[in-house]
């Protein structure tokens, strides 16, 4: 059936993206469209009546109303190839002419990520009086040490997944495989949680009950607004400085990665991303510490001040890497050793769920 109305084809595609079980995706376009409705009446809005002025008003709509720019081109984005479909089935001419004059590239910013201290200090934080944060906490490590899986996938892994000791999964998002050997760090994590109903196909208690596709998804969604909200109210507690997300662990394991100079091509592989390019966006920001670092070398050469700043960072770095040396006894390279969740108490108690 032929859609004549914008709204029709949002509504349509997020519909697809859903059976799909491309979740992060439909909730996109769900968004979008909640904010087309405060800008126009959709309604009314069919596709030929769609101009290059249109989209650019919603866009000063959107940045007036608070919207960052890279989520306002992720909206575009979808709106584009929803108006392609359309021009497809004739009901348009040129779906790129209407979006020339909106922004849909990728605007960088600071990435979210933990230091090595400051992830320490979420592993070691006694949490024994809060057993909800305690959960969060312990999910999060699990998602480093599992490469940063996103909390999605880490939702929906199923017990079939791991087979000899070896977790192979999709990612929602690429449909891309991974395979990830699972060690004792990792199994003191995921016995913690594991789901003991044997009608439920899913690994972790986060969905609690299995069921059709958009109650599991409400329950998925649930979860993650709750894993948010106690992420928060863990950094807060520890006083970390950057907020954490669901996300921070994956932007956490690839910047220290490559700040142990892991080469990109082997991080790109480990978060299973299509090319080394969107690797290197993820890492775009990570290094300004470092630079700093190299441009306070370079000005020691000729600055006596510089020099004795530098004589001083040296100092601490060689203090550092000796305590570094006595505090690990092996590291390879897909796996950034830290501190063992769960190795003195089990802040939880053994029971915890992400609904706790």
């Amino acid at each position: 059936m032929k859609m004549k109305t914008l709204k029709e084809g949002i509504v349509a595609h997020a519909d697809s993206l859903g059976k799909l079980f491309k979740f992060s995706a439909e909730h996109t376009c769900r968004s979008m469209l909640h904010s087309l409705e405060e800008f126009a009446n959709m309604e009314l809005v069919t596709f030929k009546e769609l101009t290059a002025g249109f989209f650019l008003g919603f866009e000063h709509y959107l940045w007036a109303s608070g919207c960052s720019r890279n989520t306002s081109a992720c909206y575009f984005r979808a709106l584009r190839a929803i108006c392609k479909g359309a021009e497809r089935q004739g009901m348009l001419k040129d779906a790129n002419q209407l979006f020339s004059g909106v922004f849909m590239g990728y605007e960088e910013t600071r990435k979210r990520a933990l230091s090595i201290e400051q992830l320490r200090m979420v592993v070691d934080a006694d949490l024994e009086d809060v057993p909800s944060l305690g959960v969060a906490r312990d999910l999060f490590i699990l998602s480093y040490y599992l490469r940063g899986i996103p909390f999605i996938d880490l939702a929906y892994l199923r017990k079939t997944d791991i087979q000899d000791n070896v977790l192979c999964y999709r990612r929602s998002k690429t449909g891309r495989m991974l395979t990830i050997t699972l060690e004792p760090w990792m199994w003191e994590i995921i016995e913690r949680y594991l789901c003991d109903d044997s009608g439920s196909p899913y690994l972790l208690r986060i969905i609690r009950q299995s069921g059709s596709i958009p109650e599991e998804r409400k329950q998925y969604e649930s979860a993650l607004r709750l894993y948010n909200k106690h992420l928060y109210r863990l950094s807060e507690r520890l006083g970390l400085g950057v907020r954490l997300t669901s996300y921070v662990a994956r932007h956490t394991w690839a910047t220290l990665a490559y700040n142990e100079d892991i080469p990109v091509s082997k991080i790109s592989a480990g978060l299973s991303h299509a090319s080394e390019e969107i690797t290197h966006t993820y890492l775009r920001s990570f290094s300004d510490e470092q630079l700093a670092v190299v441009n306070l070398q370079m000005a020691a050469l000729v600055n006596p001040m510089a020099a004795k700043e530098w004589k001083g960072k040296e100092k601490e770095r060689g203090k550092g890497n000796r305590n570094d040396k006595e505090s690990k006894s092996s590291q390879n390279e897909l796996h950034i050793s830290v501190p063992i969740p769960g190795r003195k108490r089990n802040d939880s108690g053994g029971k915890g769920t992400i609904s706790n």
